[in-house]
């Protein structure tokens, strides 16, 4: 599969998601109650979406995906590549009207043992249009610009700092959000679309410190950061090693400048 098929399927599942949208008044209803989590209406209208776009194509893939688990479409096919598929990542934004969500996708030729080294494209596509995207070894873009981008008139750094319903905070942490001067932090409610904005550079840092991520959410978004010159990173600074599909409940540290890294690893070790 090229970085091309992979936009168009990101696009028609993003015009399907409006339009979606714009035509169910239910669509935020909780359908099913899981463990940490739920799935709403939109997010299984979104997995059947996909698998829409890979039937019109008659492609045949292992999905590793947040609300149909790790399965093979079409049911007892060979399967070709993998996609790691987050299908609404930010849907309580969805839900709430606030146009801040998207939907990423992760692919690798491999269909076995498939870890972040393996991913080899992914795009998130953002509701409101924007798409970001990579390919390994080919850079990160947004909208077809070179990423990170120059961000004129910035005066201050911005984190995303997640803590929310954390069993735990770092003390460290708590601390440098008391003190911080000149520095703006915001939770926008889409982990994959933070950690891009991270990638572009409009964000210093995305941190999240919950131990509620799990491989889904973040495998696009970590290939188009990584391409722009960034890194993920656990708590203590070790990059994502593991396989995809069995990473979960982590917490992690999405940054493109070293220093930066390294000054966050000191405030939550």
């Amino acid at each position: 599969m090229q970085i091309e098929d992979l936009l168009k399927i990101s696009s028609e599942l993003r015009e399907a998601i409006r339009t979606y949208i714009a035509e169910t008044a239910d669509y935020g209803e909780v359908i099913v109650k899981r463990e940490q989590d739920v799935t709403r209406r939109i997010d299984m209208f979104a997995e059947k979406a996909l698998e829409k776009a890979l039937h019109s194509r008659n492609l045949c893939a292992r999905i590793i995906s947040e609300e149909l688990g790790d399965h093979v479409f079409p049911e007892g096919g060979d399967p070709e590549f993998t996609l790691i598929f987050d299908p609404i990542d930010g849907s309580t934004n969805a839900i709430l009207g606030i146009p801040f969500f998207c939907t990423s996708i992760a692919y690798s030729p491999k269909v076995d043992h498939i870890t972040f080294d393996d991913i080899q494209a992914s795009v998130v596509a953002t509701i409101s249009g924007k798409t970001y995207y990579a390919v390994k070894g080919g850079n990160a873009f947004a909208d077809g610009k070179k990423l990170p981008r120059e961000m004129k008139g910035k005066t201050k750094l911005a984190f995303s700092i997640y803590t929310y319903g954390a069993g735990s905070i770092p003390e460290g942490l708590i601390q440098f959000q008391y003190e911080a001067k000149n520095v703006v932090i915001r939770v926008l409610g889409s982990i994959a679309m933070e950690i891009c904005l991270v990638a572009e550079g409009a964000i210093d840092a995305a941190i999240d410190v919950r131990g509620l991520i799990n491989g889904y959410d973040i495998a696009g978004a970590s290939l188009i950061l990584n391409e722009a010159g960034g890194v993920i990173t656990d708590l203590k600074g070790n990059e994502l090693v593991s396989e995809t599909g069995k990473t979960h409940n982590i917490s992690l540290i999405a940054t493109l400048e070293p220093e930066i890294r390294t000054k966050i690893r000191d405030i939550v070790v």
